[in-house]
């Protein structure tokens, strides 16, 4: 409308003059001049003034063919592609558009292109040159040229169709396991495998012929699934309520069978969704069960559920079978090398101390990659107490020197409380090896170390260092673990059970005392984990200053640099807290001055763990932790409240 205002201007001027004219003709007293002055401007000025009145109340609509513009041709190319064209101002209202849109019936001349389809304003509010929009039952793809003030319009209904159907029915490949269930074959009598059949084998086939699955059982405790994306998305919207089916029926039949289930798809190469599928559920497992995880290919792993603590499904059978692969594992190879995770820990260390000696037991070569590698202030004290000792029977040395010494299609590499290559004293070089072995007791994520030769992962067990202890025991020969050895171990499993309040059955209790048996020394591990008297007026601060968040959450936080051992005691202190579910302490990392490292317990019933790896970190279902890198405190508490914010609108916390 701004390009016609000069001539509103002119006629204004034009009217003045008129005016003037007529006044002069009067005071003159040229009666017939003045009254034929005054028809003819009033015969002008009406066709002016409805003029303006339309431009005002419907816009300049131009109806310039087409061909005129752009050639005979080009209006044929654009009619046989149906392209529309749309033109705009500096406010973005549409001055000009091509025939297309009125053969769709739409009208958007002298309209806010906007007011059209909503989602246009990303192409002049971000950097995109392309957007897709529904208006009515059509779809159209709108595409903005560059440095102009020019709309490609084109309608895609047709294709767009075809390709949400096509998505739609893209193959999806599932599988479900029944937690457990293999245990309960084995030792139960006919009658309880008969109920456990009826009540959860068979929900599992009528939920996935009710939802339009094929599904065929494929051994016991396994069934497999052959499903498409739009069924995938329909379960997922109500949160695969088999697996809380499943769980109820269980604790009604007094069992701790669970369901996991796993779901690839992505691509049409069969044997890659295979390996995904398997790798998938074997996450599940590690990770606990009673949880589902998701892949598309090329994509990261979505997990859901996992609302509860698993019970122990540790096999001794797998326990012994498993001491008997590393045993000739480690007689194969002519080296050891053994890793642990960064800021070393007890029960690192006393794993990797253990091994060492097996090996060392075996006639073998066996290094400690774990020198001047950061470690926990309580476990540096009692290495010094037994340093003597320690040097005589193990050798350490640096991740450099392995790395210099290591043959990596021959030398075995055994990575203890740890499965993750960022985490590892031997990050550098560990997708080198051909030859590894992991004995970790985390839950397993998708960055599981690559190359494995065997992997014996339990995140039921208490520690790795009470893992070790069994397979020691299921070997023929004997190992001998001494004091200093078996005392760093205990320490191991206490840390890591908070004093035997987490994590902890029978057979944690069982590892302790052959523990004891083998010398570990209770009053150097009293000695071990007592603290400064700075350190506890700090704790005491921090639990002061703690807060509550959402009425069952507790946060505690301080700019001071500290250990991860005193956060984790934080927090443990703050789940007596009447009404807390989950504690979190947020310390300045005293290994790297710019991350703050968070340090998270449960009671049972939330899943810490999940929360935490939204954070890029990990850990156990009521115990985890994570490291946010180039933060402040105030800003790691921030996300940490947007997580804990999610996961309580969620409201799935059992």
């Amino acid at each position: 409308m701004k390009k016609f205002e000069k001539w509103a201007k002119i006629f204004l001027g034009a009217a003045v003059v008129s005016i003037a004219l007529f006044i002069y003709f009067i005071l003159c007293k040229q009666w017939l001049y003045a009254a034929l002055f005054c028809i003819a401007a009033i015969l002008l000025s009406i066709p002016f003034v409805n003029l303006w009145k339309d431009i005002e109340q419907y816009g300049v609509k131009t109806e310039v063919d087409i061909s005129r513009v752009l050639g005979k041709e080009a209006k044929d190319a654009l009619s046989f592609g149906n392209i529309g064209m749309i033109t705009y101002d500096d406010d973005y209202v549409v001055t000009w558009c091509s025939p297309f849109f009125a053969e769709h019936g739409i009208d958007i001349v002298n309209k806010k292109v906007t007011s059209w389809i909503e989602n246009i304003r990303t192409l002049f509010d971000e950097e995109v040159d392309e957007v897709i929009g529904r208006y009515q039952n059509s779809i159209f793809e709108i595409t903005r040229k560059e440095d102009s003030r020019l709309l490609y319009v084109k309608d895609i209904t047709e294709f767009y169709e075809l390709q949400q159907k096509y998505i739609n029915e893209d193959v999806v490949v599932g599988m479900m396991q029944l937690d457990n269930y293999l245990e309960y074959q084995q030792y139960e009598n006919e009658e309880i495998i008969a109920n456990i059949n009826t009540h959860l084998r068979a929900p599992l086939v009528s939920w996935a012929k009710e939802n339009g699955m094929f599904i065929r059982r494929i051994r016991s405790d396994r069934f497999i699934l052959i499903l498409n994306q739009e069924i995938l998305r329909k379960v997922r919207a109500k949160n695969f309520s088999i697996l809380q089916l499943i769980r109820d029926k269980s604790m009604a039949l007094n069992t701790s069978i669970t369901l996991s289930m796993a779901f690839a798809y992505g691509t049409s190469d069969y044997p890659k969704l295979d390996d995904m599928l398997n790798e998938l559920i074997e996450l599940c497992q590690s990770r606990g069960g009673d949880q589902v995880a998701i892949r598309c290919m090329g994509e990261s792993v979505q997990y859901i559920g996992g609302h509860s603590e698993a019970g122990s499904a540790r096999s001794k059978v797998r326990a012994r079978i498993m001491a008997q692969s590393i045993q000739q594992a480690i007689s194969d190879s002519k080296t050891i090398y053994i890793a642990g995770h960064v800021h070393t820990d007890f029960d690192c260390m006393g794993a990797a101390l253990s091994i060492s000696n097996w090996a060392t037991a075996l006639n073998k070569n066996a290094y400690i990659v774990l020198d001047g590698v950061e470690r926990d202030q309580q476990l540096q004290m009692t290495m010094n107490h037994y340093m003597t000792t320690l040097n005589e029977r193990h050798i350490f040395i640096s991740p450099s020197q392995a790395q210099d010494r290591i043959n990596y299609n021959e030398d075995l590499l055994v990575l203890v409380d740890h499965a993750t290559s960022s985490l590892s004293s031997c990050k550098d070089f560990i997708e080198q090896c051909k030859r590894i072995i992991v004995i970790d007791h985390h839950r397993r994520n998708e960055s599981f170390v690559k190359n494995t030769m065997l992997s014996y992962v339990e995140s039921t067990a208490s520690s790795t260092c009470e893992l070790i202890v069994e397979l020691l025991q299921n070997i023929p020969n004997h190992i001998p673990i001494y004091e200093a050895e078996a005392t760093i171990m205990y320490l191991g499993i206490i840390v890591d059970t908070n004093r035997f309040k987490m994590h902890t059955d029978s057979r944690t209790f069982e590892a302790c005392s052959a523990l004891r048996t083998w010398g570990a020394n209770s009053q150097v591990a009293e000695q071990a984990l007592k603290e400064d008297y700075g350190h506890f007026l700090l704790k005491q601060e921090m639990l002061i200053n703690a807060k509550a968040y959402l009425n069952m959450f507790m946060i505690a936080q301080t700019d001071t640099m500290v250990n991860q051992t005193l956060a984790s005691q934080v927090s443990d202190s703050l789940l007596l807290v009447k009404g807390c579910r989950a504690s979190f302490t947020l310390v300045m990392s005293e290994m790297d001055p710019d991350t703050v490292s968070i340090s998270a317990r449960g009671d049972g019933t939330v899943n810490v763990q999940r929360i935490m790896e939204k954070l890029s970190g990990g850990g156990h279902f009521s115990a985890a932790a994570a490291k946010i890198k180039d933060c402040t405190i105030s800003q790691a508490r921030e996300q940490l409240c947007k997580v804990l914010k999610e996961v309580y609108d969620e409201g799935n916390f059992a």
